[in-house]
């Protein structure tokens, strides 16, 4: 149950402070690479971490695999793809953990004339899936930004919530009025 509300909560939070970075056009692309750490402690245990991506203008694909000194495993694979035509991102994650659970993501994110909309998907490894949608509206106008989030828990719980801010203060008109 803990775990579930914690998850839910993740999931909220992250619908509600990410959508300004689909706003930014993206200065730096990613690039390709290669990586492995080794790292090992006094008492002899160790850890070491393979990371490969491949990138270029609009996708990437990165493959993570760890390996415990004690021959215990785990994997993730993320991609990417932003399509300039649509003006949508998606991104895929999927990955298993050190005692063999699976586990995946899915986020899709398309900039709309005055916002975006971002759609969220996560399966843990009970198969039970948690999802959400955040939709992000800008009236230039009224000086206002609209956030509306619909989401569904781990645990078949819904949740919506809105938000409007106004960088107006009390009383106060907007230009032009």
């Amino acid at each position: 149950m803990n775990n579930k509300l914690i998850l839910t909560t993740a999931l909220l939070g992250s619908l509600i402070t990410l959508p300004a970075l689909a706003e930014q056009p993206r200065i730096k692309h990613r690039h390709s690479f290669q990586t492995e750490v080794t790292r090992s402690t006094d008492a002899g245990r160790s850890m070491t971490r393979r990371t490969e991506q491949v990138a270029s203008e609009n996708r990437f694909q990165r493959q993570t695999q760890v390996q415990t000194g004690a021959g215990k495993s785990a994997s993730r694979s993320v991609s990417g793809e932003y399509d300039p035509e649509t003006r949508t991102y998606t991104r895929q994650l999927e990955g298993t953990r050190f005692n063999g659970d699976e586990y995946s993501a899915q986020r899709q994110t398309q900039k709309t004339e005055n916002g975006l909309v971002r759609t969220r998907t996560r399966t843990n490894a009970d198969g039970e899936t948690a999802s959400g949608t955040l939709t992000r509206e800008r009236d230039r106008e009224q000086q206002t930004l609209t956030q509306q989030i619909e989401a569904t828990g781990f645990d078949g719980q819904t949740y919506t919530a809105t938000r409007t801010r106004s960088r107006l203060q009390a009383g106060e008109e907007p230009a032009g009025e």
